[in-house]
């Protein structure tokens, strides 16, 4: 569609109508109320980016276990900006934006629908920036301008879709350990010394994130557990 105001609200609205599939996607040109993680903004600049949602169903995964779909899509994302751009600097950052050179370049929002002990239904909004050059003060980067050249935006969505199939079918067969081995070596600051800042800044290395997707981190010899946005990244 050309334009819409979320395509996460969208989808949201065709779930409780019960009138979709699983593997439905949401797409547009323009989004005119992006929505991103904790209430924060998506902007994007028209007929440049790639906007979605979908819609899935993943019945066979319990509430404890949720933040394994958050690894599967941040994995899905991170791989096919490798393959699009393979000697990009790339990394997931916890818990789920994709980095370029320290420069965002893709987030991901999922709402999730709970019924009883599993997710009933889960809508997963993308935001993958392709052709976009200009983005003002904002510390995000483009695979175009990491790349040097203009994308076919078609080509990088099949992309995208792939690679989310692979990853989601790994996860309903179950193999959850090699799904958090994967996101734990793609992510900024596992193992490696990075800035962060709670009431203050500290130096810190990821050592974990936990199925229920908080942070752990290790510091000053001590251990921290952060949920999200208890802590923030200084990149």
């Amino acid at each position: 569609m050309p334009t819409c105001h979320s395509t996460n609200d969208m989808a949201l609205e065709m779930v409780r109508k019960h009138d979709t599939v699983e593997g439905t996607v949401i797409i547009t040109n323009e989004q005119t109320k992006g929505r991103g993680q904790r209430g924060n903004q998506w902007s994007s600049s028209a007929g440049e980016n790639l906007t979605l949602s979908l819609i899935l169903n993943p019945r066979f995964l319990k509430v404890p276990e949720q933040f394994y779909l958050n690894k599967i899509i941040s994995l899905a994302v991170f791989s096919s900006v490798h393959d699009l751009v393979p000697d990009c600097d790339c990394l997931i950052k916890w818990p789920n934006d994709i980095l370029i050179a320290n420069k965002k370049v893709a987030g991901i929002l999922i709402e999730n629908n709970v019924k009883g002990s599993t997710l009933e239904s889960s809508v997963v909004g993308i935001g993958l920036n392709v052709n976009q050059l200009n983005f003002g003060i904002l510390n995000a980067t483009s695979l175009a301008s990491s790349s040097g050249k203009e994308f076919n935006l078609e080509a990088v969505f099949e992309k995208l879709i792939l690679n989310i199939e692979s990853y989601y079918l790994k996860l309903k067969s179950g193999r959850l350990d090699e799904i958090k081995q994967e996101y734990l070596q793609s992510l900024y600051g596992y193992k490696v010394p990075i800035r962060l800042r709670e009431e203050y800044e500290f130096m810190g290395e990821i050592v974990d994130v936990e199925s229920s997707g908080h942070l752990i981190v290790s510091a000053k010899r001590k251990v921290h557990r952060f949920d999200f946005k208890e802590v923030e990244f200084l990149l």
